[in-house]
């Protein structure tokens, strides 16, 4: 239950066997490869081992090409599970070998070429397509062919829109409309009556005050024409420079477009043909595969080149966890007899990865130290010193039986169907055992989805309301201040288990003065202060009283010569210290006490929250229980259907919100995380995971 001790081990073996000794380390799964040359002194006379990887990256490109063609077409449909995270594939080396020797990438690379530029030039074309009849759509009902309206060498034309307030201006008699001669052009009715184009912007701006017209006139005349016209409001359309009735086009270019649309269709259906893997293997499944292969056949590539070689011999280095150092020399020394392993301790100065060994109960908690960034080598683990805290905060905003052991079911059958993925097994894991709290502390403060094991839902006797009687505890309805009270007292104790474990933390580092000013000092200093509170908020001995004001000036006294220590000359130690009480520098603040201790007023909130809304439904359905014929049925609906949203909602809140009392009133009293993880080379990725000894998978 803690950081694990690494070692530097340094591989030295024979030159040509530098790509069998990678993959041998790469199949132990134990070594994490560093960059070797950088340690070395510059006029060693070694260099970087270099391998190409056109090979693998040609490969991983075309498997994505048809990874992605397929996603168009035929996106991988996710189960619930999938659906919370990205689950990798749980793949044998028999597996693997038989995908490698019967699936034909190349083959499928170029079929899926193919099909894709089918795809890709129909798409075009169709948008294309798509865009003219939008275009012309609002004028398909246009009566006359185009080339009437263009082949005049001397007249020229115009038509669009002109407000019908304006029409009296066209007067015959006056200039210049004495040269032009005009006509409204109404909507048609085709013969086939054929309406099923969009003809509803002529229409609207026909009917809106507006009415359509042509006007023909004398190209020479055009620009004192089209002057008067756009003094009227003349709003002219855009016709296209074609030779025939726009309606034809129009058909020609739907026959067209069903045309292209049919090979979409078509490409789509081979496209799902490829996916059932009806061309070869299992379709997607052995693409997924194949690029866990390639992409594992690169990073041994990569790993390779950051060893360094001479003339004869090839040198790997990197970091091992001790425990795995008796196992990987003797296998090395046996597949590699002339090669020469050393062992040694890293160096201070040397930037470590960090793994994590912790037991499989508390396992799942070291999800949440993972979201917010590993410790430092040097540094503790706090996975297990937030074990109890956690589930307990969960618990008690989650605090209802019935939503408990829908929990408790829920996280079983998830971890129980995730059990080949780490990760996603501890995030199920976490709401199994948080399920468990919520029970205890549902049953503590008499929660039974809510109120309804009350008789008047139930009937006299039930189960539920015996059990609520015998294990209820505090009801926070009744009495929510003494509720109050015990949240707030579990944010004071959470947060003097921080200020500790900051202590042990300098301890550790044997910063004696830092255990004493950012830790025994705060303590001293705090504990006063709760008694001077308790004396004006309670009833409390003077001597309580009395010592509390001694420990609250003494510690005063202690934060003000010390925490300004890190700061030049004794003014500047001395205001540092003093500034430092409110918690605008140094390691706390009492400000940051009170308001961190009142955040935990939280948990109070939701876990009266989670009863009130169930509660509330239950009040639903009561109320139409008694509606004739159906009233049953619909106080089952309601209730079932309230307490699932409710559930859903509630639990996401409790995890939220437990999660930030310790990411930020927990962890930002002595936790720094961002260290990177410990990375072997191995198989396993996020694409695929090698199935271990005595595993089904799925």
């Amino acid at each position: 239950m803690a950081i694990e001790l690494l070692k530097k081990v340094t591989v030295v073996s024979p030159k040509e066997t530098n790509k069998r000794l990678v993959k041998a380390i790469n199949n132990l799964g134990m070594m994490e490869i560093i960059d070797i040359k950088d340690s070395l002194e510059n006029d060693v006379p070694f260099k970087n081992y270099e391998v190409p990887t056109e090979e693998e990256d040609n490969s991983l490109y075309k498997i994505d090409f048809i990874l992605n063609l397929m996603n168009i077409f035929s996106p991988e449909q996710e189960s619930f599970i999938k659906s919370l995270t990205p689950l990798p594939l749980v793949i044998s080396r028999k597996e693997i070998d038989t995908v490698l020797s019967e699936y034909n990438l190349e083959d499928n690379y170029r079929y899926a070429s193919e099909l894709d530029e089918i795809y890709r030039r129909s798409e075009r074309v169709i948008n294309e397509i798509e865009n003219e009849m939008k275009e012309l759509g609002p004028i398909a009902d246009i009566p006359f062919d185009l080339a009437e309206f263009f082949s005049p060498t001397r007249v020229g034309m115009a038509i669009g829109y002109v407000p019908e307030k304006n029409i009296i201006q066209l007067n015959p008699a006056t200039e210049p409309w004495t040269e032009v001669a005009w006509e409204e052009v109404k909507p048609t009715v085709f013969p086939d009556n054929n309406q099923k184009y969009d003809t509803s912007n002529a229409a609207e701006k026909q009917t809106n005050e507006r009415v359509r017209m042509v006007f023909a006139f004398l190209k020479d005349d055009a620009e004192g024409i089209r002057k008067a016209l756009s003094d009227i409001g003349f709003e002219e359309i855009q016709l296209p420079k074609r030779r025939e009735r726009i309606i034809d086009r129009m058909r020609e270019l739907e026959g067209d477009l069903e045309k292209y649309r049919d090979q979409v269709a078509e490409v789509a259906e081979k496209v799902k043909l490829l996916v059932a893997g009806q061309r070869d293997g299992e379709g997607r499944r052995s693409l997924q595969i194949l690029k866990a292969y390639w992409t594992n056949t690169r990073n041994r590539q990569v790993a390779a080149m950051k060893g360094v070689h001479g003339k004869w011999v090839y040198i790997l280095s990197g970091y091992i966890r001790s425990k795995d150092t008796g196992i990987f020399v003797a296998t090395i020394n046996k597949e590699f007899p002339e090669s020469m392993v050393t062992v040694e301790d890293p160096s201070p100065d040397e930037d470590l990865p960090v793994s994590i060994s912790v037991p499989y109960l508390l396992k799942p908690i070291q999800l949440l130290t993972e979201m917010f960034g590993l410790p430092s080598y040097r540094g503790f683990d706090p996975t297990p010193f937030m074990q109890l805290n956690f589930y307990i905060f969960f618990g008690i905003c989650f605090s209802d039986v019935g939503y408990g052991l829908m929990l408790i079911i829920t996280g079983a059958y998830l971890t129980a169907k995730t059990k080949a993925y780490r990760g996603v097994n501890n995030l199920t894991r976490i709401l199994l055992y948080g399920g468990i709290s919520s029970v205890i502390f549902g049953a503590l403060t008499g929660s039974w989805f809510g109120d309804l094991h009350k008789p008047e839902y139930l009937g006299q006797g039930n189960i539920l309301h015996v059990l609520q009687q015998k294990c209820l505890v505090l009801d926070p309805m009744d009495k929510t201040i003494l509720a109050l009270i015990i949240a707030l007292s579990l944010g004071v104790l959470n947060q003097f288990l921080g200020i500790i474990l900051k202590m042990y933390g300098a301890i550790r580092n044997r910063d004696f003065i830092g255990a004493f000013s950012d830790g025994i000092c705060w303590i001293v200093t705090l504990s006063g202060l709760l008694m001077i509170v308790g004396k004006i908020f309670g009833d409390i001995p003077p001597k309580i009283f009395n010592t509390g004001i001694w420990l609250f000036v003494g510690g005063i006294i202690g934060l003000i010569l010390t925490q300004g220590r890190d700061l030049k000359g004794p003014m500047g130690k001395l205001a540092g210290g003093v500034v430092s009480l409110y918690g605008i520098m140094g390691s706390y603040g009492i400000v940051a006490f009170i308001g961190d201790t009142l955040s935990y007023c939280r948990l109070l909130a939701l876990g009266l929250t989670t009863s009130i809304i169930a509660m509330a439904f239950n009040l639903m359905a009561g109320m139409i229980r008694d509606v004739p014929y159906v009233g049953m049925v619909l106080f089952i609906i309601v209730l079932l259907v309230g307490h699932l949203f409710n559930f859903l909602i509630s639990a996401l809140g409790a995890f939220v919100h437990s999660m930030r009392l310790i990411f930020v009133e927990f962890f930002g009293r002595f936790y720094e995380g961002g260290t990177r993880p410990f990375q072997p080379l191995s198989f396993d990725s996020s694409v695929c995971v090698m199935k271990k000894a005595g595993e089904s998978g799925e």
